[in-house]
Formats: structure tokens, C-alpha cells, sequence
């Protein structure tokens, strides 16, 4: 039986460090969980994780601005800001018109202000007319309800909206989450 006396210790603290080669790996595995960590960094500044997208177009005589939702949740708000600004006074009825594909997207759907009229449109489309308050220049509408929980990974829609004869056509896209 050794006595702790008896015990042969190493006077040099550079025991217990591993040679270059033997250490080779973890290095590697170092490196790449910083450059993995720093291109979640980048992503994130360049705005890849967001959860709301705002699109802006120009039409003739107006732009358009529409802020909506890149990732939702079943059961969770959805709401989709539109809005219209134009140099002269905006008309009595402003179309605007959203895919089905896309408006099937909202439960308990709501809109305002309170559409004057709806009516569907050719390949899909639902048409809403939209009244802005006389001799404004600007107008805001918002769709809103809840996310559905029909399953599929992203929904697509175009969202078309006619000021006096122009229209213009904006593209979104909203990511579900399980």
C-alpha cells in the first residue's frame, strides 16, 4: 500500500496540457461553433428572423404600405396593416382585393373600416371597397383576425389594391409555426 509519502509527484505544471495534435479536434469543433454562432449573429442583424415584414408600392398616383406578419402561430393575432397615401384627395371607394388562398389564413376575420361592399373576383380573389374619409389624403385599413389552424409550412397572396383606375399588386408571404 502506497503512503502519500511514498507518492512520486512531478514538480513541472505543464503536466496535465495535451500536445498540439492530440488537441487538433476539439479545436475544429471551437472554431466551427463560432462561426456557426457568429452566422446566427449576422442573419439576425440582417433581419432574416423577424416577425413582421413591412412592403412598400409605389402605384400611379398613390403608394401603398403594407405591414403584415413573415411568422405566425396557430390561434394567434394576425393583423395586416394597409396604408394608402396619395399627393391628391383619395376617392370615395378604394378597392382592395386579397386572394383567397391568403384570406383563409384568418379565422374570426374582421375588417376596417367596414367594407361597403365584398364580392368575389375572378380566379379567387375576394374584393373589398373600402370608404376613406372625404378629401383625405391618406387612409389606413386593417385586417385582422386569428391565425387558422389549417397546416401548411407558408401561405402566399397577392394583395391588390385600385386607387382611381391604378392598381398595383404587392406580393406577401407568412410563415406558420407549429
Amino acid at each position: 500500500m502506497l503512503n502519500i509519502f511514498q507518492a512520486e509527484i512531478n514538480d513541472s505544471t505543464l503536466d496535465d496540457i495535451k500536445s498540439a495534435q492530440s488537441n487538433r479536434k476539439r479545436r475544429r469543433l471551437r472554431r466551427a461553433a463560432v462561426l456557426a454562432v457568429a452566422v446566427i449573429v449576422v442573419a439576425a442583424l440582417l433581419g432574416l428572423f423577424d416577425q413582421e415584414q413591412t412592403v412598400v408600392k409605389d402605384g400611379d398616383s398613390f403608394t401603398a404600405e403594407v405591414q403584415l406578419p413573415t411568422v405566425i402561430r396557430a390561434g394567434n393575432e394576425i393583423e395586416l396593416r394597409i396604408e394608402i397615401t396619395a399627393a391628391e384627395p383619395l376617392p370615395e371607394t378604394i378597392t382592395l382585393e386579397l386572394n383567397e388562398d391568403y384570406l383563409m389564413l384568418f379565422e374570426d376575420f374582421s375588417a376596417f373600416p367596414e367594407p361597403e361592399s365584398v364580392a368575389s373576383g375572378a380566379g379567387g380573389t375576394i374584393q373589398f371597397e373600402v370608404a376613406p374619409v372625404p378629401g383625405s389624403r391618406q387612409m389606413v385599413a386593417t385586417l385582422t383576425g386569428r391565425a387558422s389552424d389549417q397546416w401548411s409550412p407558408s401561405t402566399g397572396g397577392v394583395l391588390g389594391i385600385e386607387v382611381k383606375g391604378n392598381t398595383t399588386e404587392l406580393e406577401i408571404r407568412t410563415w406558420r409555426i407549429p
